[in-house]
């Protein structure tokens, strides 16, 4: 006898995250130093690397299909629309009866060769650069300048993202779960030609999805591991098979493999 909910497969969609134009996540300033940064980029404290929280590219893609599916409400508040609460999630508060968030977005961090990079840069800053900008009075034309941390243009971080596949009931649509699927794609698109990051409008954040073939881990394999299991626990930086958006994503064949599950 079959029980609902129930959890079906995880889909693995792994790779880099690379930097087209340095980017800037605020972090905290724990000190005020004359002539310093105005705007530090966010660490790990325990070995300074600059690294994507997954909540900022969590948030940014949820912006993103938002006002892609039209569903921003008029006050400006985070969507409760279903298609965009059940991939994302909802507070407790909202007491939406849509399962388990589907999405999980990992940090992302540096990968190896960036770290590299970093360590032989001719920088003021450990890892960063510097990024001076003015803002000029349209009266008096005095200038009040300000120093803006960035991570560097070429940077790449390994990044990986979990979609979990549920059957809420019975007379769950599998044609809802491929869609929250395609949603979720279309998000990775429109966040290549936004930002990441802050001051977008500026130049910054602009970024490069690199894949990996996409997984999907079906819920047997989690009791006895089978390949597809193993190559999601694979060391991204051990891949050379990386693929643009348009060559990685095919649809298609994502929905094949779905059908095999749902």
């Amino acid at each position: 006898m079959n029980t609902y909910p129930k959890f079906l497969a995880n889909v693995i969609i792994r790779g880099k995250i690379e930097l087209l134009t340095g980017m800037h996540i605020g972090g905290s300033k724990d000190k005020l130093e004359i002539g310093g940064v105005d705007s530090p980029v966010i660490r790990n404290p325990q070995n300074r690397l600059p690294y994507i929280p997954g909540s900022s590219l969590k948030g940014k893609l949820r912006s993103l299909l938002e006002y892609s599916l039209g569903v921003v409400p008029q006050n400006g508040e985070v969507s409760k629309d279903e298609a965009i609460v059940r991939i994302f999630g909802t507070s407790a508060e909202d007491n939406k009866n849509n399962g388990p968030t589907r999405l999980i977005v990992r940090d992302a961090i540096p990968d190896k060769k960036t770290i590299e990079m970093w360590e032989k840069m001719d920088s003021e800053l450990l890892y960063t650069e510097y990024k001076a900008e003015n803002t000029i009075n349209r009266i008096t034309s005095a200038a009040n300048p300000r120093f803006i941390e960035r991570v560097v243009a070429g940077s790449k971080f390994n990044f990986e993202m979990v979609f979990g596949i549920y059957q809420m009931n019975e007379n769950d649509n599998k044609e809802i779960i491929k869609q929250d699927l395609s949603n979720l794609l279309q998000a990775m698109r429109l966040l290549e030609h936004s930002f990441l990051g802050g001051s977008g409008s500026r130049g910054y954040g602009k970024i490069k999805f690199r894949l990996l073939p996409i997984t999907i881990v079906p819920n047997q394999e989690y009791k006895i591991p089978g390949e597809n299991y193993k190559e999601s626990l694979k060391d991204i930086d051990q891949n050379n098979n990386f693929k643009t958006m348009d060559e990685t994503l095919d649809e298609q064949k994502i929905e094949n493999l779905l059908d095999n599950i749902i």
